[in-house]
């Protein structure tokens, strides 16, 4: 039995009498269009400018797990919330909670308050059974041709805190999440991926009150990515063609110098487009992790874990694939990158011949270029002729990489092979480190394979792109304490939430 300790401040939260049902109750296919349900104003965040506003939406839809509200004059249609409604219940919903959700009876002071995550975040919230959603035009700066990046949807903690608490007037004090109405189109395959995208997020939130992590701190920015990007291909049931293309085609130039996603965000002030390659990475490294597990199950596993570091992952991975020695975040993240460039169609150095990843080709660093600095969990690759392998420092490490015969080795290179070299310090705060190459770049045949700060329209690539409401604000420059922290401090509660094994 796991429990949340009570530090600080408490909240008293209330139930309403009646029943919980363990298969969420009523007929989740009826969705209705509620008939005298006045208009009510939400809280809202400006991105831009970080301040929160007001709207006045009006509830188009309900079903027997959520409630669809609609900004007046966002031109969203009754149909539009009823298919979102319907989505959600019958696809977005049943596929979250197999997935992410705790499954159980949870309770709170002895009594049973939830059977599941979702049910979970209701009771922290509003408990009224129904996840509210809602549409809106989010303020994130999007201008067509001026700047191509937008919030497709977020989820803010600060809504399932008490209005009145001068900490979070801005809350709404529900179980919610926001989706975009422009460019979003909601109701879409695209929007309704993001959904599931932010739905992971408030379930990332709401694990955390079932496991014994060290308050207040939830999971690491790039873990909780990792997840969110997990439930875009669990939704879809197939691979987003965006991820892919991004990471083959590298148009910010800095994949082949190593960017990826452990430290999030961090090379922005180097290209305008340096936010996607850590989209692009994260992804790739869960798919991998899922294809090597063999299922699933591994990302519950890293939800729930106990640690909200790399190590969430780490221990998870060795459950999950036992001998490998990926206890060892060095050994684990050696071997993806490996994966990446010999991807074998079995194996540990491949993705399992999926018909889509077995196309990942990476690129390898600038010719003549023989030092780049790599922050922690970055690596890059260099062609190998009669090459001596280099020894490792305290945190960049290298290994010898063979496509044809499927080999990678700590001690020696191969000749038209590859030389890995990799920042292996597992402290996403830790300081970049100066790695060798060989100088030696393989040959760069398509004028897409190059475009620092090309157009990603030539690189056919998707325009706009979504990115995390948190990444926006950074952009903006203010800081992360509000829609998109990953620290952000657990609502305290009047007595201990527990599951019940």
């Amino acid at each position: 039995m796991r429990h949340i300790l009570l530090l600080f401040w408490v909240f008293v939260l209330l139930l309403g009498s009646c029943e919980l049902s363990q298969d969420g109750g009523g007929n989740s296919s009826t969705v209705t269009t509620p008939s005298n349900v006045l208009p009510r104003k939400f809280w809202a965040q400006n991105l831009v400018t970080e301040k929160f506003y007001q709207i006045e939406a009006e509830m188009l839809a309900e079903s027997a797990n959520c409630r669809v509200w609609a900004e007046k004059g966002a031109g969203i249609s009754v149909e539009t919330a009823t298919s979102m409604a319907r989505a959600y219940e019958n696809d977005i919903l049943p596929k979250m909670l197999d997935t992410f959700s705790y499954l159980g009876p949870i309770s709170d002071g002895g009594r049973i308050v939830a059977y599941n995550t979702v049910e979970l975040a209701d009771y922290i919230g509003d408990g009224d059974k129904k996840l509210c959603i809602l549409l809106l035009d989010i303020v994130d700066g999007y201008k067509p041709g001026v700047n191509d990046s937008y919030c497709a949807g977020y989820f803010w903690a600060g809504n399932f805190y008490e209005a009145d608490d001068s900490s979070f007037r801005y809350s709404n004090g529900c179980d919610m999440i926001y989706i975009d109405t422009n460019p979003g189109r909601p109701g879409s395959r695209d929007s309704n991926a993001t959904f599931a995208h932010e739905m992971q997020h408030m379930m990332s939130y709401t694990n955390t009150y079932l496991t014994n992590r060290p308050y207040p701190y939830l999971l690491d920015i790039w873990i909780d990515e990792g997840l969110s990007a997990s439930a875009e291909y669990i939704y879809y049931g197939s691979h987003a063609s965006g991820r892919v293309g991004w990471y083959n085609q590298d148009p910010s130039g800095l994949i082949q110098r190593g960017n990826n996603f452990f430290v999030w965000g961090n090379r922005e002030n180097e290209n305008q487009y340096a936010l996607l390659d850590d989209y692009a990475t994260v992804y790739l490294f869960f798919q991998w992790l899922r294809l090597q597990s063999g299922n699933n199950h591994i990302y519950y596993d890293i939800t729930m874990s106990d640690d909200f570091d790399y190590k969430a992952v780490t221990d998870a991975a060795n459950r999950a694939m036992p001998g490998h020695g990926y206890s060892n975040w060095s050994t684990l993240m050696k071997t993806w990158l490996a994966a990446n460039y010999i991807n074998a169609p079995n194996g540990p150095y491949g993705y399992m011949n999926d018909s889509t990843l077995k196309n990942i080709s990476v690129k390898t660093a600038p010719a003549g270029v023989k030092t780049l600095p790599l922050a922690p969990g970055e690596g890059v690759y260099s062609i190998t002729n009669n090459y001596t392998i280099p020894g490792n420092t305290q945190y960049i490490n290298y290994a010898g990489l063979n496509r044809s015969s499927i080999q990678m080795s700590d001690t020696a290179t191969f000749s038209g092979g590859a030389l890995l070299t990799f920042n292996a310090n597992s402290n996403i705060g830790g300081s970049t480190a100066s790695g060798v190459t060989t100088g030696i770049a393989s040959i760069v045949t398509a004028k897409t394979d190059m475009a620092p700060n090309g157009s990603l329209l030539e690189a056919k690539l998707p325009v706009p792109f979504a990115i995390g409401a948190g990444d926006i604000l950074r952009q903006n420059g203010h800081e992360v304490s509000g829609v998109a922290s990953k620290k952000f401090e657990l609502k305290k509660l009047d007595k201990g939430i527990s599951n019940i094994e």
